[in-house]
């Protein structure tokens, strides 16, 4: 005949004891696991965030590739009728030039768009306008292709081979073009990103 005592002490659970302490590495495991999965996830979302970046800055530049090299020498009128140059740029302003494009715009013959680009408070935007010479409503279509950008500079190679950060120069003709534009684009991800376009001969 088994003892009752041998009986109930084989057959009795964990104490609250023990309970507390497997709750407690339960515990512990869960919040591992959690933070594991969350960096995973944080990780995952900052590649595809840095990935869409990349993407955007390509698109930028292979739009600005598109513009600079197909530079054309037709000056423009401003809404007052006041004659301006073919290539205009300043630091401070941005960059606005026409370009030989692949459809015929309303008031201009041979397939040719005005257009531009401009930094404003860290966004830099592709302007084109309607037509070349404008009339008092003409406003163009502005369009951000990236953000976070800090510095957005120009550099232009005249014919006499000398850079310059301004453009025409004074006294220039209205069509005058540079040889070479050099683009630089600051981000605050991705640094500084210069690149070189072919202008005219």
């Amino acid at each position: 005949m088994s003892n009752p005592i041998h009986q109930y002490q084989a057959q009795r659970g964990f104490t609250l004891i023990e309970l507390l302490i497997a709750l407690g590495v339960s515990a512990v495991i869960a919040v591992l696991a959690y933070q594991s999965i969350n960096s995973m996830v944080n990780v995952k979302s900052s590649v595809e965030q840095h990935g869409a970046e990349n993407e955007k800055i390509q698109h930028a530049m292979w739009w600005m590739e598109q513009d600079f090299i197909q530079l054309a020498p037709r000056p423009i009128q401003d809404k007052l009728g006041s004659a301006q140059a073919t290539f205009q740029y300043r630091q401070d302003t941005g960059v606005e030039f026409t370009r030989i494009a692949q459809y015929v715009t309303p008031n201009a013959s041979g397939g040719l768009l005005r257009v531009g680009y401009q930094l404003d408070n860290g966004n830099l935007y592709r302007l084109t306008w309607p037509v070349l010479d404008r009339a008092q409503d003409t406003k163009p279509t502005k369009v951000k292709l990236l953000s976070n950008i800090v510095r957005f500079d120009i550099e232009l190679l005249t014919a006499k081979k000398a850079w310059v950060k301004e453009w025409p120069a004074e006294n220039e003709p209205l069509t005058t073009l540079p040889a070479i534009s050099r683009v630089t684009i600051e981000h605050k991800t991705f640094g500084t990103i210069t690149r070189l376009f072919m202008g005219v001969e």
